[in-house]
């Protein structure tokens, strides 16, 4: 088993927060979200991850530490992984670009970096 912490950043906090991914048989998934600054996440190197493929929870996967969400999108502009609760249109966490949800769990490619 190959296990990484990816970013994710919300949009309702404005803060970001580590995720744990693990990969099993070929599709990642997470287990476990936690807060984070961006100065330790930096110095942990968690800025420099990359992972491809489907990212689903986990069954025991906790959530957005903040908002509580479950789920994200991926910004079609900065390519971040942001939280979502189900809104039709979102604001990206990251760069704060609008738009419609277009992509979220299926087929990801994500890399830190740039908070």
């Amino acid at each position: 088993m190959k296990a990484e912490v990816i970013l994710m950043k919300c949009p309702e906090a404005r803060r970001i927060y580590g995720v744990r991914v693990e990969e099993w048989e070929g599709d990642w998934f997470r287990t476990w979200a936690f807060p984070i600054d961006e100065k330790r996440a930096a110095h942990e190197g968690f800025d420099k991850v990359k992972i491809k493929g489907n990212l689903s929870p986990a069954d025991e996967f906790n959530g957005c530490p903040y908002c509580k969400s479950i789920k994200f999108v991926q910004c079609d502009r900065c390519g971040k992984l942001s939280c979502w609760n189900n809104e039709e249109r979102i604001t990206c966490g990251w760069c704060g670009r609008s738009g419609n949800v277009v992509a979220t769990e299926d087929q990801i490619n994500v890399k830190g970096g740039g908070y």
